[in-house]
């Protein structure tokens, strides 16, 4: 009986690339295709003029290949068209072209492009995604190891205490935790190169036929459809490494049950005595001994394999896949810099001067104090009456700071009787240039040097007492080397703490912008974290997939779309009586977004994005820069650490059953084109409803499949693969399924055990049901009598039992003849 309940189920993939043989290559390499890594090994060659006209001469039945070359040098934005060109050339011509490039160069980087291109036209580009899973349920227990064994001779007693425990409550649940749960975390399939890409699957059940003639790359990239190239075999290659991966696991958990789970038996003979804490075990036989077994129970699991998809896919190579999350890493890293910078101010006193301050002022943006002059006029004014004053000195006194000068200079103006008054002044450099305007009165302009020291200077001069005087004097106060300095100190202080207010404003603003980028880094959920790093993926795959020249986000369409939302802001925010500017959209930037909607639409149809398979490389990889700035980051949440330091993403980009034609159309002329079902509404709910985010347990696997355990269920099933072909051909040009198996061309088509298949049209919930009763011939069964049906979902390629340590004890005991 299945314990739903206790299921575990791990979700895998196999992958698989062929290498072409020598005949599908000569298929291949004669019909159009793989026009992307054509046009790309050509760009990257990067023939000049000179060589293409010297390689005409060289080449004579490549001229057409040497004329599009050139025009992809000169024109490089007509790629895509340049590339549906080349797409119809022989792959010969290109191998010829690059080794005639090489030999002009005799370059070994020009040689080993060439190699390289060579050897990718040896795969087959457009390899295939097997999706499985592996549930495993519990079927009962049994006897496992022998933990200790306690021999009795006759008539022997033994008493012995038994202590058990274990280091974890539910011990199964933890290495559930530890070891199953942890392989499903990483998504569709355990990404490990060595687990699925190690084995090639030279025997392979299910059918695989190509139709369509085109075919793709870029840089990396290989991808390709190829005509009539079909793959037929056995595949039990993959159940072989699904065993083996399973077993990986289940022997870890045993290994870790083992060294938590502990067992002490301490063993101690004893005569006439009893312990109620031991238990005592004697030996009743005189004639036998006795050997008491311990074995550890072991829980014994269904292990099936199911297979439940088939993917065209194409395998590139996405360097730095989380270019735009580590650069807001990058950033917060820088935040972290800047903010731990201490402050620093370079500017010194002797930066100051009388011509630099006010610059300084400007660049710093506050108001300074203006510098002391360097001169400053001390005036002296007095009146001296006649008869009244006395002769005495004449003082100048310096402001704090300055000190003053020993000259002097200025006019005295006198009144009084008719002549000159007398004048005497302390040293003979005094001069006086007299004036007499009127008798009575007159005008001296005196210059001369007086006495000085530090902020005074004193003048002494005698008068003749009969004269009333008017003395209107000025002397100069230099200023002093220490005003100057203690100036340009308050300057530098106003300098420097405007700098710091500054920048403590600058480390607020930087701390606030780092705490909420913080929070947008860190406060994501792990299921956040996986769409984001897919969302990053879709977008690199995209670049490095179709080329170059591919935008996400075309500078014409960012416009548009920017110029209606300024529309849709201006209807909500303006009154209504306001005028509005006009900018209602043109038919023609109608068409543009509508056009490039549907672009994204097909793409997003057209890839089974929830079925990415990827597998990280170390961060070494590509940029030696990054590398050191990725060797040592940490993340909380590790499946994100590890993508953040991938130096580059190997993806697998699986592509929806009937889209393969049309997507690759796109690859090939940069438009899709053919036939091709889009997915309707509830179609594309259900394939994010199978998405697979690492960490991220999936809903609505498959719950019914076609047993193909058996060599005749898989025979049977091969069959009814062939009638399904024939129905979709039958329906193709009838526009109907056929009422009867028999209203097909060929057949009869009968099962392994050469019973007919049954064949009900309409079928239930299907278009029509195609059945094998297995080998009763009766509906129902188990094993080998089981159904098998075309419409099933997942087919069973595999079952096995695995074990699994329990803490449970069994006791066996042998009597033993003497």
């Amino acid at each position: 009986m299945e314990l739903t309940n206790s299921k575990r189920v791990l979700l895998k993939a196999s992958y698989v690339q062929t290498e072409l043989s020598d005949d599908d290559r000569s298929q291949v390499g004669s019909v159009s295709g793989r026009a992307l890594e054509k046009v790309n090994f050509v760009r990257d060659l990067a023939p000049a003029d000179q060589e293409l006209r010297t390689l005409r001469h060289a080449l004579p039945e490549d001229h057409h290949l040497l004329d599009l070359a050139h025009t992809l040098m000169a024109k490089p934005a007509e790629q895509l068209l340049t590339a549906g060109r080349m797409a119809a050339l022989d792959d010969a011509a290109f191998l010829r072209l690059g080794q005639a490039v090489a030999g002009l160069r005799a370059t070994p980087a020009t040689t080993y492009m060439v190699a390289a291109f060579q050897q990718r036209l040896r795969i087959a580009p457009v390899g295939r995604l097997h999706l499985e899973r592996i549930e495993m349920y519990p079927a009962g227990t049994e006897k496992g190891e022998l933990v200790f064994t306690v021999p009795m001779t006759p008539r022997e007693t033994v008493t012995v205490s038994h202590k058990e425990w274990s280091t974890s409550k539910d011990e199964y649940e933890q290495i559930v935790s530890d070891y199953f749960e942890s392989y499903s975390e990483r998504g569709v399939v355990d990404k490990t190169d060595a687990s699925i890409s190690t084995e090639n699957e030279s025997r392979h059940t299910s059918a695989f036929n190509f139709g369509s003639s085109v075919s793709g790359g870029y840089g990396p990239v290989t991808a390709s459809v190829s005509i009539g190239l079909n793959n037929s075999s056995e595949d039990r290659a993959s159940v072989k490494e699904s065993v083996s991966n399973t077993r990986e696991i289940t022997q870890k958990a045993s290994a870790r049950a083992r060294q938590e789970h502990k067992v002490s038996v301490k063993l101690e003979s004893t005569r006439g005595t009893e312990d109620a804490s031991y238990r005592t075990i004697t030996n009743p036989h005189a004639d036998r001994a006795l050997r008491v077994d311990y074995f550890r129970m072991m829980r014994k699991w269904k292990v099936d394999l199911y297979r439940y998809g088939l993917r065209l896919t194409f395998d590139i190579a996405v360097p730095n896949p989380g270019a735009r999350l580590w650069a807001r890493h990058r950033e917060l890293a820088d935040l972290d810099v800047r903010i731990r910078t201490p402050f620093s101010f370079a500017l010194s006193v002797d930066d100051i001067t009388d011509t630099s301050w006010a610059n300084l002022g400007k660049e710093y943006g506050v108001a300074l104090e203006p510098p002391p002059a360097e001169t400053i006029r001390i005036p002296y004014g007095h009146r001296f009456e006649a008869g009244k004053d006395v002769d005495g000195p004449i003082e100048f006194v310096a402001p704090p700071g300055y000190t003053m000068g020993d000259e002097f200079k200025g006019v005295i103006e006198w009144w009084g009787p008719a002549g000159i008054p007398v004048m005497l002044w302390p040293t003979s450099e005094t001069k006086l240039q007299l004036q007499q305007p009127t008798p009575g009165t007159g005008i001296a302009e005196v210059a001369g040097k007086g006495i000085a020291g530090g902020e005074k200077l004193m003048i002494t001069f005698m008068r003749t007492n009969e004269y009333t005087m008017q003395f209107s004097l000025v002397a100069a106060a230099k200023r002093q080397d220490r005003t100057f300095r203690d100036w340009k100190q308050r300057v530098w202080t106003a300098l420097r703490d405007t700098a710091l207010a500054k920048h403590q404003t600058q480390q607020a603003l930087l701390q606030d912008k780092r705490d909420r980028l913080w929070m947008l880094l860190s406060g994501k959920d792990t299921l956040t974290l996986r769409r984001l790093e897919r969302d990053e993926l879709m977008r690199g795959v995209l670049t490095w997939l179709i080329g170059p020249e591919f935008e996400t986000a075309p500078q014409e369409v960012g416009g548009i779309i920017k110029l209606a939302m300024d529309r849709d802001a201006d209807t909500v925010d303006a009154p209504d009586d306001k005028p509005q500017p006009d900018r209602t959209l043109s038919a023609g930037q109608w068409g543009t977004v509508s056009g490039f909607g549907d672009l994204v639409k097909f793409i997003h149809h057209a890839v089974e994005w929830e079925n990415l398979l990827y597998f990280l490389y170390p961060y070494f990889w590509g940029s030696d820069d990054l590398a050191r700035e990725k060797l040592l980051f940490e993340h909380a949440d590790p499946g994100h650490r590890d993508f953040l330091r991938a130096g580059y993403a190997r993806v697998v980009v699986p592509i929806r059953p009937g889209f393969e034609e049309r997507f690759t159309h796109l690859l090939d002329t940069g438009s899709p084109t053919g036939e091709s079902p889009y997915l309707t509404i509830a179609q594309e709910v259900a394939a994010f409803a199978h998405t697979n985010y690492a960490g991220i347990p999936p809903a609505n696997p498959e719950q019914h499949a076609r047993p193909l355990l058996l060599p005749q269920q898989r025979a049977t099933w091969d069959t009814m693969q062939l009638v399904v072909d024939e129905l979709e051909r039958y329906r193709a040009a009838n526009g109907e399924y056929p009422a009867r198996l028999s209203d097909l061309p060929t057949g009869p088509y009968r099962d392994a055990w050469q019973r007919e298949l049954v064949y009900r049209m309409p079928g239930s919930g299907n278009d029509y049901d195609l059945l094998s009763y297995g080998a009763d011939g009766e509906p129902g069964g188990e094993g080998a009598d089981a159904d098998i049906s075309a419409g099933a979902g997942a087919s069973l390629m595999a079952t096995w039992f695995d074990y699994t340590p329990t803490s449970g004890i069994d006791i066996e005991v042998h009597s033993i003849p003497i």
